[in-house]
């Protein structure tokens, strides 16, 4: 059994990125998809430089809560792997349902806490699209820690 000690800060940081890249993404696209509801046009070149600045300005901000919030959510869920002894095909689920669980439980905190939605892409069905991201982060944290345990 691994020490609960070394845990794998590379694979967490390409998780998390990919997590945060996803739903800065679809934030957005999210976005842009409900102006163009209200008839604005909006012209790939617009779209594109649009999601690069979103992606920039949440960094700081989204990134960071992202960051505390899925650390959190699979640190807890290595303990739990760990303490439970669970088989490794059980394994990958956790994690991806930890992912999305984890984002959900950030966009649920910060409405009451803040009173109002911070991120506009996760308003409506665009919350869905955010908790996807996370159960994709989840995957992939799991996958490039099952890929690494067969290199050893």
């Amino acid at each position: 059994m691994q020490n609960i000690t070394q845990w794998p800060w590379r694979k967490f940081t390409l998780a998390w990125f990919t997590t945060f890249t996803l739903a800065s993404i679809c934030h957005s696209q999210f976005n842009i998809w409900q102006l163009q509801q209200v008839n604005i046009v909006m012209p790939w070149s617009e779209r594109l430089s649009m999601t690069g600045q979103d992606w920039l300005g949440l960094l700081p901000t989204y990134g960071l809560i992202l960051l505390v919030g899925l650390l959190l959510a699979w640190w807890f869920n290595f303990c739990i792997i760990h303490w439970l002894n669970t088989p490794t095909t059980t394994q990958r689920w956790f994690y991806i349902f930890s992912g999305g669980a984890a984002i959900l439980t950030i966009h649920t905190a910060m409405y009451p806490i803040l009173n109002v939605t911070l991120i506009a892409g996760a308003r409506e069905w665009g919350l869905y699209l955010q908790v996807i991201c996370g159960m994709i982060g989840g995957a992939i944290y799991y996958s490039d820690n099952a890929i690494a345990k067969k290199e050893m």
